[in-house]
């Protein structure tokens, strides 16, 4: 009897699906894994960035504000009105009376103490407080020691004369407003500037003392101010918490209300 048995064929495995596979599964994780480089690398690089360039903007358009204060109180313009783009942070309009930072100024028997007041933007994702006070421009970092003078006020000697003349500029306003985005900043100084002449034959010293808020200090940018060549050669001198410029014959103070509107 014939026996029949079954015929095998022989099946050639074609392993070309599994390579594209592979392949796929290779370039798919090259591309996340460079996704998740730039996640973890470059954005945060691009959002300093950002957050960077934003600050130097304020810092430019504060220089702008300080400059329409000027045209107020140096030139007699009676209204401004300064359009300001707030990018990356908040700007804050603060009264006099609802600050605490002061000047304590002194001479031949002369006292006065006077509220500046402020105009301050305040950087969301960075750590940058700028602050427009007294005629100044200062910075700081928040929850951070120390500051800066981005730009000086408007205070001079005269060597010949031994006359030493002040600017003091108050910020008033009748609530406390808040800018984010675009807006514009209405200010107007309808009143004269009140202006204290004083003499002292032979001479006196002028006392300047600055306390700052703990919460909001500018105190080393005001030492640096004073204590550097700004004013005078060589700088006033520090004495305790306090400011010194000796000899001075005739002592003018210039006082200036800058209104700011609703914002």
């Amino acid at each position: 009897m014939d026996i029949t048995l079954p015929e095998f064929k022989s099946e050639i495995i074609d392993d070309r699906a599994v390579s594209e596979a592979i392949g796929f599964i290779i370039l798919f994780s090259i591309v996340i894994s460079g996704i998740g480089l730039v996640m973890l690398y470059g954005y945060p690089m691009l959002l300093e960035g950002q957050i960077s360039s934003d600050e130097r903007n304020m810092e430019q358009m504060m220089i702008n504000v300080q400059n329409d204060i000027k045209l107020l109180t140096y030139s007699n313009v009676p209204y401004r009105d300064v359009v300001l783009n707030v990018a990356g942070g908040s700007l804050w309009v603060h009264d006099f009376s609802d600050t605490s930072q002061l000047f304590k100024i002194t001479y031949n028997g002369y006292n006065d103490t006077f509220q500046p007041g402020e105009i301050q933007y305040i950087s969301d994702g960075g750590n940058a407080v700028i602050t427009v006070e007294n005629g100044a421009i200062v910075t700081r970092q928040q929850n951070g020691e120390g500051s800066t003078m981005v730009a000086k006020p408007r205070w001079f000697y005269d060597d010949d004369t031994d006359t030493f003349v002040i600017f003091l500029t108050r910020i008033k306003a009748a609530d406390t407003y808040f800018l984010d985005g675009v807006g514009n900043i209405p200010m107007s100084m309808l009143d004269a500037p009140e202006v204290t002449d004083l003499s002292s034959a032979g001479g006196n010293d002028v006392t300047i003392e600055y306390t700052g808020d703990p919460n909001d200090d500018y105190s080393k940018a005001w030492e640096n101010y004073f204590t550097g060549s700004s004013i005078v050669d060589g700088g006033l001198t520090k004495t305790g918490d306090s400011y010194v410029l000796s000899n001075v014959d005739r002592f003018v103070i210039k006082r200036y209300n800058v209104t700011i509107g609703r914002m």
